[in-house]
């Protein structure tokens, strides 16, 4: 199944782009799924969401918000969608750096040159005020800046993050997609039962670590998790015993995991666990 993440750049056209890929190759685009999942799971308004994701929240907001734990879960629900076996294309909120490790996920960015961007987005809202629409312009290239870095430890607008990219002051949407379905359906692109494997090691990893995060008496807890083939791996430091087998014991319950390795460092004992 076709997978594709995608950047989201004001005014860059991206979404016209996801929307032409989603016609070609009948995918679909997820968006408020992920936001309503999230809303759910961490018992926030749709609005606190949104303005995390987009790296907009005022202070208010941070103070209020479990950043680290939206984090995880975002990755979580990126993933299950990813895993979930329907063509769907991925639109922001790192997703091109999550899908990273997986070979048959696509990762495209779609960008414009500032003049070019705000100069739709003046057409778009349909006024006159350009320093207005460059200040909204800025704030959001700042904003995404901000949630990678912070995030992914990467520039939305670095090219080696993606497999393809596009400026669409010269190149037209309708270009862009036939690109884009192009390499889709390139041999390097196509899922094998060996990207599909990856992606699923991948995914596991990610809903361990939302798992971990979610349960109280292991939300605290900073845990590095790889998982391959169904063995998972905890890495770092807990403060008790306890917390160490709660770890293991929370990590076995999730479906996919076959064993569990805990190499995690009690700061209690000094001891490093080992089941």
């Amino acid at each position: 199944m076709p997978l594709i993440a995608m950047n989201r750049e004001i005014g860059s056209l991206g979404k016209d782009v996801a929307t032409g890929l989603e016609q070609a190759l009948g995918m679909k685009i997820r968006h408020h799924e992920i936001i309503d999942h999230l809303a759910n799971r961490a018992r926030l308004r749709k609005s606190h969401v949104i303005s995390f994701l987009e790296g907009k929240q005022g202070l208010l907001e941070r103070l209020r918000t479990d950043e680290v734990s939206l984090r995880i879960l975002t990755a979580d629900e990126i993933m299950s969608l990813a895993e979930s076996g329907e063509p769907v294309i991925l639109r922001g909120w790192g997703a091109t750096a999550l899908l990273k490790e997986v070979p048959h996920a696509v990762r495209v960015c779609v960008s414009a040159s500032r003049r070019t961007r705000v100069r739709r987005m003046m057409e778009r809202l349909n006024t006159d005020d350009e320093e207005k629409v460059e200040h909204i312009v800025d704030q959001n290239d700042e904003s995404a800046r901000a949630v990678m870095r912070r995030h992914f430890h990467s520039e939305p607008r670095d090219i080696n993050e993606y497999d393809m990219g596009f400026n669409t002051d010269r190149v037209s949407v309708e270009r862009c997609v036939d690109e884009v379905v192009k390499m889709v359906k390139s041999p390097e692109f196509s899922e094998t039962s060996a990207s599909r494997a990856q992606l699923a090691n991948v995914a596991l990893a990610h809903h361990v670590r939302a798992a971990l995060r979610m349960h109280h008496s292991t939300e605290h807890c900073s845990v590095r998790v790889t998982a391959d083939a169904g063995l998972v791996q905890l890495y770092g430091t807990v403060d008790y015993v306890e917390q160490s087998e709660a770890c293991s014991d929370i990590a076995k319950g999730i479906k996919g995991v076959r064993v569990i390795e805990n190499h995690l460092h009690v700061a209690e004992t000094g001891d490093t666990s080992a089941k």
